[in-house]
């Protein structure tokens, strides 16, 4: 099908689905009505195919593709979109359930494919008449093809929504060796990473409780206290190790594997199986603890509780659980339990961990207004609830990380939060890690950032997500074989996270090991075949690595099927940069309306933390300065300072302000002024501050010397980017033309290529 035959937007009733930047809106005002990913996905399948009666294994499978889901998980989908679409349970203008079947999108729809047409407006309260439910509805269905869409979520930030907001940012970049054939004194095989317990370790894996209330929208209380307990166990049970709850969810299915082969697959000793029944105000969880070398059942137990007595469940049977195994129970601080004494808070907490269950920089940000609402609303209801604060503060450090918001209110915001954490249980783990990425993201006081995430891994730390974040600070702080080590412990604790093998594959190509982070990533997608994010980050693992562009090329085409091109201007440009097409890049930029885009990746530079916006004259001048027409360089050039001139300067911007004044000046051809310029940007940000952001700079800031006519200072720039870690992978220096172009007669230059080019012909991915 061309193109341009494909919908990008459906039109039905008095709401307009825009399926290219995944909102639902309103033809009444345009305004956008929240829906979490999976209930916009439930929709947009649907109206995908109007008329047709879709049985619930295939919409279950287009949803959730790859993952065992219970059917609880749909029907609540389908609850909330009967809820958001305004349809009492007796109506049925929008979807019908047939019973035993499946379900049935009967409004009218109307499908657009032109990018240009606006949705129209509508003051109509039902759409068209509907279709009538198919006859016969005992007749069983054939089961169709699922035409599952393109998912590629870039940063691989999968899982719950408090596993993206404690997780390291994850760019895609892969980073350089001296030697693609030496290896490191502290180099481990990956091969070597078996999943098993350590020394004398019990390793207890807790499966997914099952969801026994008679309201099926309760399957999130099930899932929100198997979370709980979890981590309660983890942080508090000394000398045991617990599987991640990530990696757990996975195994939730129907039937359910035999008990032995989880605890084979996980290396578990003991397993804890339950059921949660909640009904009205009582809650009823009952819970077995398995030997899995033995099968022996060593305990079981019934806990009848109110709701406002379950709040304090999970430490109970934290305790019941340390003394099962005999183990001495780590002490943390009674005043951080419970958690909040408001069953209504309790469940927006839990909503909010547990319904956000993908987040990404490239998604527009009325896809986090959710998520923050949540949190706010629960904070409203309880305003002693500690961990609300905390994972809100932590939330907002990543719009603040990522760009959406750099404003100083946006920052005391979090920073109140931050506070009002520790005020309530400042021993709390998760208090404690909110507080590391505060200094780590948005102060950049990188030491003390550590030093807290130690006092956090002290005082039992255990969610692998909020680890990551640690295991991020030590690359930026050039610790790069630590970082590996840490990734190998957190593998080991979830090995069903796609985001932890990522966060792991790149700490490899950090550690100058590319042949392993190759090898670890085939393995991951052996598990994950359609985990866009891990095959994205293999190609250009492959194109630094070797300088072949074919899989990145093919990566990216498959990313503009799910998000556009715009959204990835950032990969179009470097991708187009590095394969020399510039009329075509040319043409990109051409279609590109706004004057400003915030700041995602910068073509595969990672902390860009807090800069705001850039100007798209930036990405024209480089093109244009490629394509050698100054006159046109020089125009963008001085719109590249009109916007800098236009930009409140902060502690967080300013090194990034100096860098886009580098560039303008550049493009006008002012060299000194350029050369300064590029000097100070280097002064603001330097190795010492931040390694990556340092790296991230120094290569646009060698281009500019490059540029300018100071030769000597670029090739020393680039060959300190070509051997430190992190750094730049050979084909980024080797094949850029943004240095190749002006540095072209340079014998030193030439001679580092040369070093480059032989390093990429024997690094054989």
């Amino acid at each position: 099908m061309d193109d341009r035959d494909t919908p990008i937007a459906y039109e039905f009733g008095e709401f307009y689905v825009d399926a290219a930047q995944r909102l639902l809106r309103s033809r009444v005002d345009g305004e956008p009505i929240p829906l979490t990913s999976k209930v916009f996905e439930t929709l947009l399948y649907l109206v995908e195919h109007p008329g047709e009666l879709i049985d619930k294994a295939t919409l279950m499978q287009a949803i959730w593709p790859n993952v065992i889901v219970e059917e609880n998980n749909l029907n609540q989908n389908i609850s909330t979109l009967r809820r958001v679409l305004g349809e009492s349970p007796d109506e049925h203008r929008f979807i019908v359930t047939v019973p035993g079947r499946g379900f049935q999108f009967v409004a009218g729809v109307k499908a657009l494919t032109d990018p240009s047409v606006q949705p129209t407006r509508s003051d109509v309260a039902a759409g068209p008449a509907p279709v009538a439910p198919p006859a016969g509805a005992d007749t069983p269905l054939e089961p169709r093809p699922v035409r599952s869409p393109a998912r590629i979520i870039l940063w691989g930030l999968a899982g719950t929504a408090l596993a993206l907001i404690a997780g390291s940012v994850l760019w895609f970049f892969a980073r350089p060796t001296e030697d693609s054939t030496s290896t490191s004194t502290a180099k481990t095989s990956v091969t070597s990473i078996v999943i098993t317990p350590a020394l004398g370790k019990p390793r207890l894996a807790i499966l997914p409780f099952e969801n026994l209330s008679p309201d099926p929208a309760n399957a999130f209380f099930a899932d929100g206290l198997h979370e709980e307990i979890l981590n309660t166990i983890a942080q508090r049970v000394a000398g045991l190790e617990v599987i991640s709850r990530t990696t757990m969810m996975s195994y939730r299915r129907d039937p359910p594997k035999p008990l032995a082969e989880v605890a084979r697959e996980l290396g578990a000793s003991h397993l804890i199986e339950g059921s949660v029944r909640r009904e009205a105000k009582n809650v009823r969880l009952t819970l077995q603890l398995i030997d899995a070398r033995t099968d022996a059942h060593l305990w079981s137990q019934n806990y009848d509780r109110t709701l406002t007595d379950a709040l304090t469940l999970q430490s109970d049977v934290a305790s019941e659980v340390a003394s099962q195994l005999s183990l001495q129970l780590v002490g943390g601080p009674e005043s951080a339990l419970p958690r909040t004494r408001s069953p209504e808070a309790y469940d927006l907490y839990m909503k909010a961990r547990l319904t956000a269950t993908i987040l990404s920089p490239r998604f527009p940000i009325e896809r986090f207004r959710d998520f923050e609402s949540l949190l706010s609303r629960a904070i409203a209801l309880d305003p002693s609830f500690a961990l609300a604060y905390a994972t809100r503060s932590t939330f907002r450090g990543v719009m603040f990380a990522w760009n959406y918001d750099v404003s100083e209110e946006w920052v005391r915001h979090i920073r109140d939060d931050a506070d009002a954490g520790l005020r309530l249980a400042p021993h709390e783990p998760i208090v404690l890690a909110a507080e590391a990425l505060y200094w780590s993201w948005i102060e950049r006081d990188l030491p003390r950032a550590l030093a807290i995430f130690e006092s956090a891994d002290m005082a039992s730390l255990a969610e692998p997500m909020l680890l990551s974040g640690k295991s991020a600070l030590l690359v930026r702080l050039r610790r790069v074989d630590e970082a590996v080590r840490l990734n190998e412990r957190l593998i080991a604790l979830d090995p069903g996270n796609p985001f932890i093998r990522l966060v792991f594959a790149d700490s490899l190509g950090s550690a100058r090991r590319p042949a392993d982070a190759l090898q670890f990533l085939n393995r991951a997608l052996e598990r994950f075949p359609e985990d866009g994010a891990m095959r994205f980050f293999r190609a250009l693992l492959i194109f630094y690595w070797t300088g072949r562009s074919d899989e990145w090329r093919a990566a990216l085409d498959q990313a503009n099927e799910a998000i556009g091109p715009v959204t990835m201007l950032d990969q179009h440009f470097a991708l187009l940069t590095f394969e020399h097409r510039y009329a075509d890049l040319q043409k990109l930029l051409d279609g590109v309306s706004a004057t400003s885009t915030r700041v995602i990746d910068y073509g595969g530079s990672p902390g860009f933390f807090g800069v705001g916006q850039r100007p798209i004259a930036e990405y024209r001048g480089w093109t244009v300065l490629l394509l050698k027409d100054s006159a046109t360089a020089a125009t963008q050039g001085r719109a590249v300072l009109d916007f800098v001139a236009n930009q409140k300067e902060t502690k967080w911007n300013a090194w990034f302000l100096q860098l886009l004044t580098g560039e303008g000046f550049t493009f006008l051809g002012q060299q000194e002024r350029a050369i300064a310029a590029a000097r100070k940007t280097l002064e603001l940000m330097p190795p010492s501050r931040d390694a990556q952001s340092w790296m991230s700079a120094a290569q646009w800031v060698a281009g500019i010397y490059a540029w300018a006519g100071a030769q000597a200072d670029a090739v020393a720039l680039l060959e300190e980017l070509a051997t430190v870690r992190p750094g730049l992978a050979p084909a980024r220096i080797a094949r850029n033309p943004i240095y190749a172009i002006p540095l072209a007669q340079n014998p030193r230059y030439q001679a580092l290529v040369s070093r480059l080019e032989a390093q990429m012909r024997v690094t054989k991915l």
